[in-house]
């Protein structure tokens, strides 16, 4: 069994954004801060499942949305807070707008991961 990405564009966006937020995290691994490198290890787990078409790349990807859109909707959801009991909102416009293309993007990977990405047999030739 092996994984198809009808939408060749999602494939390729995806494999684009996963590097670029796996620059990042290194980065951040070099300048010290070392929770990065458990996000390091995962986005290396998805690219080595995102080009071997591998039959849990689906599976991997859906999981790893659902963590993508978590994440930054619960701070959406503090700031709001935050924002409806006075405090300053200047300080938290930077980390909102943030948060939220971080829950977008999440939204669209799962989005067309449901909706594009199938299993199906190998080919046998």
């Amino acid at each position: 069994m092996e994984t198809v990405f009808k939408n060749r564009w999602f494939y390729r966006l995806l494999i684009i954004y996963i590097f670029l937020i796996l620059i990042w995290n290194t980065y951040m691994v070099i300048s010290g801060n070392y929770l990065g490198l458990i996000a390091v290890v995962i986005e290396l787990a998805l690219l080595y499942l995102l080009f071997n078409k591998h039959r849990l790349a689906k599976m991997a990807i859906h999981f790893w949305a659902i963590i993508m859109m978590v994440g930054p909707g619960l701070s959406i959801i503090g700031k709001l807070i935050k924002m409806a009991t006075g405090d300053d909102l200047n300080f938290m416009v930077d980390s909102l707008v943030q948060n939220l293309l971080l829950f977008t993007f999440g939204l669209l990977i799962y989005y067309f991961n449901k909706k594009t990405v199938f299993i199906q047999e190998r080919e046998v030739n």
